[in-house]
Parts: structure tokens; sequence; C-alpha cells
């Protein structure tokens, strides 16, 4: 079931290739007080590291509701509890 690896592999870098395209992204210019949040299931996050030695403080939530569910209508894998037991945190 499924594709290829080398055609999965085509695939993804295709989807990247156009995410990743300046019209498809936001840069945000950072002032104190400034707080932002995007839904994980309809977009990419990705830090740019030109903050020097600026703090950078990051708080990841997740909010009750739907399941989401992928293209292939499985539904996505649910996890409760404290994200430090499943996602890698930095110090």
């Amino acid at each position: 079931m499924g594709l290829p690896a080398q055609s999965s592999a085509a695939i993804i870098q295709l989807i990247q290739s156009h995410v990743t395209q300046v019209e498809n992204t936001v840069r945000w210019r950072w002032s104190p007080g400034d707080v932002a949040v995007w839904d994980n299931r309809a977009t990419q996050h990705r830090v740019v590291h030109d903050f020097g030695d600026q703090p950078r403080r990051l708080h990841r939530v997740t909010i009750a509701g739907d399941i989401p569910v992928g293209v292939d209508g499985r539904t996505s894998t649910v996890l409760s509890g404290d994200a430090g037991s499943y996602s890698p945190l930095a110090a």
C-alpha cells in the first residue's frame, strides 16, 4: 500500500518547493509583547536563527477539538499529557 519511497520523496519535494516560496511564507518582525499562533494542521513552522543572543520562548499548545484527518482518511494519533514526554524540548 502506498507509493514507493522515491515517488513519495519526489511528491514531498514538490510540495516543499511550493510552500517555501517567498510569496507563500510569512516573516514576522517581532516587537515586545507579540504573540504568534498558528495551526500546525495547515501550516509549517521554521525558525530563522537570526535573533543573536536574544531570548526565544516557545510554548506548544494543542487545543481540544476535532481530531485531524489526513487526505488518506486516517485520523491522527491522539496524544495526551505533558508534551515533554513525546516531543523533545530544548533547554
